[in-house]
């Protein structure tokens, strides 16, 4: 039960992480993919205020010869594209890498043949006039091939950081449910041992009961509060006994009390020994397939289980109805199906039929004797043997239960 509830926990917090760290790379990205931008805009702009006052002009055409000469020993592959235009937009110089002969009167980013440029455009005034345009161009290619490396990094780190937080997520959890699982182990002691010192008293009370019973024949009120008492004094050791098979299915040393059995005798047998009961009720109890299904399980407990779902199917069905049950066997599992054409479930109470104590209709249950726990052991019984239990319903057609227990290899 524990074990099952530590990986669920680590499971939620490893799906959380993942969420949180791939917000978070996202972010990151877009923050560092910003951070580069802006960076490349600031030395753009610096680059435009550092030209545009060398350049001259020759025969009032704007020129940058002579700035050029100068970084002859420097090439400008690694600089950006550096272009003049004419007032009419056509490219008088360029300078640097091939740029784009189209001039941008904007700043921003643009797009030629996929291949994106950061371009900054100025106009270049003299003496009032305009005589042409400056022009930066810087290829961002390096920068959204840093931004995917970035990216890719953030990735790969993924898996082992998740691990990493998976490993310590899980002996958090078992941290954490420790206290939880001393308490359970506390109170399913508590549970033991409450019923094994009540059922001795229980059973006194009972025998004297009915020994009384005897002896006040003739006084029909006392016989009548005797009835009483030894009604209440059933109820009360059905349920020690109910609440004492629940902790024993719940005990992790179950796994070492499980032998080798045949289900499907163990189903026919029980099928015999119900068989009057429902024909009393006027109920028709059929056993449509039994197939040999060879298992492991605690003989008694597996018992507990089927009488539990013909008394249930028995109690919620009218006279004149029916109850089929069969045993299928497949490479994995033996499954157990028990489909009655009684009252049905509500679909709003199906999550909760297994819950301790819970009725769906609570004066009925009471009426036919029921005291909640019935479903709950069924459960508790298959979580034990590690099988899987299945429950369709419909009101006034009837409810299906399916039960799957491991095979026997």
């Amino acid at each position: 039960m524990f074990s099952s509830l530590r990986w669920r926990l680590t499971f939620w917090f490893i799906c959380l992480t993942t969420l949180v760290y791939a917000l978070s790379t996202f972010c990151a990205i877009g923050l560092f993919h910003a951070g580069l931008s802006a960076l490349i805009k600031e030395e753009v702009d610096a680059l435009v205020s550092e030209i545009v006052p060398a350049i001259a002009l020759n025969g009032g055409t704007p020129s940058l010869h002579e700035w050029a000469s100068t970084f002859r020993k420097h090439p400008f592959k690694a600089l950006p594209t550096i272009q003049i235009f004419s007032n009419e937009g056509k490219v008088i110089e360029e300078h640097g890498p091939a740029g784009i002969p189209v001039l941008y009167r904007q700043e921003g980013e643009v797009q030629v043949n996929h291949h994106a440029f950061f371009a900054h455009s100025t106009p270049l005034v003299y003496e009032g006039q305009c005589v042409g345009y400056l022009q930066v161009e810087l290829s961002l290619k390096h920068r959204d091939q840093t931004t995917v490396q970035f990216a890719m990094t953030m990735a790969s780190v993924a898996p082992f950081l998740l691990f990493a937080l998976g490993v310590a997520g899980y002996l958090f959890s078992s941290k954490a449910a420790q206290p939880l699982e001393d308490s359970l182990l506390v109170l399913r002691r508590f549970m033991t041992d409450a019923g094994h010192e009540l059922s001795t008293p229980i059973t006194i009370i009972q025998a004297n009961a009915e020994a009384m019973e005897v002896d006040i024949e003739s006084n029909e009120p006392a016989e009548n509060r005797l009835s009483v008492i030894s009604r209440a004094t059933e109820r009360m050791g059905k349920l020690v006994q109910d609440l004492m098979l629940l902790s024993k299915m719940e005990s992790p040393q179950l796994e070492t009390k499980r032998v080798p059995l045949d289900f499907d005798k163990l189903v026919k047998n029980l099928l015999e020994e119900f068989d009057e009961l429902f024909k009393a009720k006027g109920v028709e109890l059929k056993g449509t397939t039994i197939q040999s299904a060879p298992i492991y399980g605690d003989p008694e407990s597996l018992k507990r289980l089927v009488t539990n779902l013909l008394q249930n199917a028995l109690r919620y069905t009218e006279p004149g109805g029916s109850v089929e049950i069969s045993v299928e066997s497949t490479q994995r599992f033996a499954k157990l199906k028990v489909a009655d054409t009684g009252i049905g479930i509500p679909s709003e109470s199906l999550p909760r039929i297994f819950d301790r104590f819970y009725r769906v209709d609570k004066s009925r249950s009471r009426q036919a004797g029921g005291v909640g726990l019935g479903l709950s052991i069924v459960k508790a019984i298959v979580d034990a043997h590690k099988g899987k239990m299945e429950v369709h319903s419909k009101v006034d057609e009837g409810t299906v239960f399916t039960i799957s227990l491991p095979m026997r290899s």
